[in-house]
C-alpha cells in the first residue's frame, strides 16, 4: 500500500473517531475532503450522512446516504441508516424497503431485526414483530430490549400472563430495569388490577423519581380506582415544568371535572386541541380573517364552529350551538354522516371549509360549555333537536306494531378503535338474563363492531337483529331514530346512542363502568344533561355482574308493576 493510500486510509478512521467522540464539524471537514476520492465515496458520503443525523438534519442526512447507495446498492449502514431516518419520519414503507435490504446484505444485522420488529408492531403486525424479536433472542438470550417488546407485544394481543413473565425475566436479568418495571405496571393496568399496577410504577420512582412518564401512569391508575385527589397530584409531577405535556394536561382537566371543579377542569380541558389537532385551524388562519371566539359578547355575528371527537359529543353538546344562534348566525362543521341529523336545524350545516366565504369568529364545539359556564356556573339543560322523519317512521311503526311484549333495545359495543373502549363497551354475554327473559321482546340496535356476538353466543332465535336493516345510507341514526321511538327501555353501554336516545327523551338505562368519562360524574350529581337516563354504574372495576343485577332486579320490577 502507498504511503499517499495509508494516510487516506488513517485519515478516514480519524473522521470515525472524531464522530464517535461526537466532534462532527471536524469529522466533516476531512470526510468533504476525502469525498474527492472516488473508491472511498460510498463509505464517506455514507459518514457524512451520519454527521448530519447527529446534527438532526435528516434531509441533508438523506442526500448524502442516497449518493452512498448510488456508488454502492449494497453498502450495509447507508442502507440500515436511510432506513432509520424513513422510521423515525414514520415512513414505514419506505424504511422497510431499506432496512430488509440491510438483511439482505448481513442477515445478521441486529439493528436491522430489532427496527424490522419495531415496524411491524407499529403495523400491529404483531405475530410477526414477535419473529422478529425471538430471532434477536436466538443471537442474545439477555437482550432487554427485545424482551421489553416482546412483553409489549403479549399486552397488546391480551395474553397477560406471557407478559409478565418476560418483564420478570428482565428483572432477573437487570434488577434495576425501570423500563421493565413500568410496563409490569401498565400490564396489570390494562389487565384492571390497579393496585399492583401501583406497586411496579411505585418501584419506578424508587429507582428513579425523575422518571416523569410513571407519575402519569400512576395518575391513571389513581384515576381508574376513583382516588382523583392522587390521580391529580401526579398528573401535575408528570406535567410539571412541561407546558407541552398535553397528555398530562388535558388529564388534569378531566380530574377537576371529575371532582367536580369545573372552572379548572375546563380550562386544563382545552389541552384537547393539541391532541387532537387537524387541519382546519390552520385553513382558517391562512383563509379567513376570523378572530377565535373566547366568549365577548358578539350580536349579529357569523360564528364558525368545528366538530370535534365522537359522534356522541356532537350529539350532546350541540344545544349550545341552538343557544348561541339566538342571537347570531352559527355555521357548524360536521362530518356529511350526521347532516340528516341537524338537517332541520336553525343553524348552517356545512360539511367542508371550501363551503363559506366568511366568517367573524370561530370556536371548537367543546369549547362552548367552558365559556357558557365561566358566564352562568351552570352547563344548558337538553334540547331535543331531533325531528320527525314521517317516512322513516312509518315504516318502523308498522314492524313494531307486531311485537305485542315489553319491547327493550339494547347496544353493548362501542367502535374499538377509540381508546378506552374496552371499559366502555360491554360482552354482551352479560346481557343473556335479559336477552333470554320470556316477558320481553329485545330488539337489538347494534351495527357493525360487536354484531358477530350474537352468533358467538347463540343469541339469534332470542332477540330480532336489525343489523343488516338500518343506518344504511350515509344517514346515520336516520333508523335508529324511528326505532328508539317505539321502544319502551333502551338498555346501552356508554355510546354515541346513549346520547342520541337521551336527546330524544328516551326510557334510557346507561350501564357504566366504574370510573367513566366525567360527564357521567356531572349527570350523576346533577342529572342536567339528560332528565331520562338512569345510570347503573360498576362497584368495582371491571364487574358488569353487579351492574347486571340490578338492572334485572329493576327490569323485572318495572314488569311486575
Amino acid at each position: 500500500m502507498s504511503e499517499e493510500r495509508k494516510k487516506i486510509i488513517n485519515e478516514l478512521k480519524e473522521s470515525v473517531e472524531l464522530l464517535n467522540k461526537n466532534k462532527v464539524n471536524e469529522a466533516e471537514k476531512i470526510l468533504i475532503r476525502l469525498s474527492n476520492y472516488n473508491e472511498l465515496q460510498a463509505d464517506t458520503f455514507s459518514y457524512l450522512g451520519v454527521c448530519y443525523i447527529k446534527k438532526n438534519n435528516s434531509k441533508k442526512a438523506a442526500e448524502y446516504l442516497e449518493r452512498s447507495l448510488k456508488v454502492n446498492p449494497n453498502h450495509e449502514y447507508s442502507n440500515l441508516n436511510l432506513g432509520l431516518i424513513y422510521f423515525s419520519n414514520k415512513d414505514y414503507d419506505l424504511s422497510l424497503n431499506f432496512i430488509q435490504k440491510t438483511r439482505k446484505i448481513n442477515k445478521n444485522n441486529q439493528m436491522a431485526i430489532y427496527h424490522i420488529g419495531l415496524i411491524n408492531m407499529a403495523l400491529n403486525n404483531y405475530l410477526e414483530a414477535e419473529k422478529d424479536f425471538k430471532e434477536l433472542l436466538e443471537i442474545n438470550s439477555k437482550d432487554q430490549n427485545a424482551l421489553l417488546n416482546l412483553g409489549i407485544i403479549y399486552n397488546k394481543i391480551k395474553d397477560f400472563d406471557k407478559s409478565i413473565s418476560i418483564y420478570n425475566q428482565i428483572i432477573k436479568i437487570n434488577p434495576n430495569n425501570i423500563y421493565a418495571y413500568n410496563n409490569l405496571g401498565l400490564t396489570y393496568f390494562d389487565n384492571l388490577d390497579f393496585d399492583k399496577a401501583i406497586k411496579y410504577y411505585e418501584k419506578c420512582i424508587e429507582l428513579n423519581k425523575n422518571f416523569l412518564v410513571v407519575y402519569g401512569n400512576l395518575g391513571r391508575a389513581y384515576s381508574e380506582k376513583r382516588k382523583f385527589k392522587k390521580a391529580l397530584t401526579n398528573f401535575k409531577k408528570a406535567a410539571e415544568g412541561n407546558s407541552k405535556d398535553y397528555n398530562n394536561l388535558f388529564a388534569i382537566g378531566k380530574t377537576y371535572l371529575s371532582l367536580g371543579e369545573y372552572d379548572k377542569g375546563l380550562k386544563y380541558y382545552e389541552f384537547r386541541k393539541f391532541l387532537n389537532k387537524t387541519d382546519n385551524i390552520e385553513y382558517i388562519k391562512k383563509n379567513f380573517n376570523s378572530k377565535e371566539w373566547n366568549g365577548e359578547k358578539i350580536i349579529n355575528k357569523k360564528i364558525l364552529i368545528l366538530s370535534e371527537q365522537g359522534f356522541g359529543d356532537n350529539i350532546q353538546f350541540s344545544r349550545y350551538l341552538h343557544q348561541l344562534n339566538k342571537n347570531n348566525k352559527v355555521i357548524f362543521l360536521v362530518n356529511k354522516k350526521l347532516n340528516f341529523l341537524f338537517r332541520k336545524s336553525s343553524f348552517k350545516i356545512i360539511n367542508n371549509l371550501n363551503e363559506i366565504n366568511e366568517h367573524d369568529y370561530f370556536q371548537n364545539l367543546l369549547t362552548l360549555p367552558k365559556i357558557y359556564y365561566e358566564n352562568y356556573k351552570s352547563f344548558l339543560t337538553n334540547r331535543n333537536f331531533i325531528k320527525n322523519d314521517k317516512e322513516t317512521d312509518l315504516k318502523w311503526n308498522k314492524k313494531f306494531e307486531q311485537i305485542k311484549k315489553f319491547k327493550v333495545g339494547i347496544f353493548w359495543q362501542g367502535n374499538k378503535n377509540y381508546y378506552g373502549d374496552d371499559k366502555r363497551s360491554i360482552p354482551l354475554i352479560k346481557f343473556e338474563r335479559i336477552i333470554k327473559n320470556v316477558n320481553i321482546s329485545i330488539i337489538s340496535l347494534q351495527k357493525g363492531f360487536g354484531v358477530d356476538q350474537i352468533e358467538a353466543n347463540n343469541f339469534e332465535k332470542y332477540l330480532i337483529n336489525l343489523s343488516d336493516e338500518i343506518d344504511n345510507d350515509q344517514d346515520a341514526y336516520k333508523d335508529s331514530i324511528s326505532i328508539l321511538k317505539n321502544l319502551d327501555l333502551l338498555i346501552t353501554s356508554d355510546s354515541s346512542i346513549a346520547h342520541l336516545a337521551g336527546t330524544m327523551n328516551i326510557n334510557t338505562w346507561l350501564a357504566l363502568c366504574y370510573n367513566p368519562d366525567w360527564r357521567w360524574y356531572i349527570e350523576n350529581k346533577t342529572q342536567i344533561f339528560y332528565n331520562t337516563i338512569k345510570i347503573f354504574q360498576q362497584d368495582a372495576p371491571g364487574n358488569w355482574e353487579s351492574v347486571f343485577d340490578k338492572i334485572n332486579e329493576e327490569l323485572n320490577l318495572k314488569l311486575n308493576n
